[in-house]
């Protein structure tokens, strides 16, 4: 996925309809390596299509680095820890059991040093063994 943040996406089922998404980045403005772990409710009959499905989400966030100052200033830190709560809102277009493409944009919540938001935005796309 590319956008905020940029990362290797992972997603499973949770059991039912919902789902979990991980994603391993290296490229997050927020630190060196940023992991999240994010609890989906999918809503496939949003869009009266079998093409999309909306979803939504929330999730924790963990960045290790040299970041802005994580959440909240925009002036660089070196070796930064941040902790977060992350919303998600997203649009999946699966044109096959295999590929799906998908669009999130959700807020941010930093929840360590002090308290700051952000919304973040990525575009990517998963496969399916």
């Amino acid at each position: 996925m590319i956008g905020e943040p940029t990362a290797i996406t992972i997603k499973a089922r949770s059991g039912g309809s919902n789902d979990w998404i991980f994603n391993i980045g290296s490229f997050s403005k927020y630190g060196n390596l940023r992991l999240d772990g994010i609890y989906t409710f999918n809503f496939p009959s949003a869009f009266n299509s079998r093409d999309f499905e909306l979803y939504a989400g929330i999730g924790g966030v963990i960045a290790f680095g040299d970041g802005n100052s994580f959440f909240y200033e925009k002036k660089k830190r070196e070796n930064d820890f941040g902790i977060g709560v992350k919303g998600l809102m997203g649009v999946n277009f699966k044109p096959s059991k295999k590929f799906e493409i998908f669009l999130e944009l959700g807020p941010l919540l930093g929840v360590t040093n002090k308290l700051g938001a952000d919304m973040e935005a990525a575009l990517g796309f998963r496969f399916y063994p």
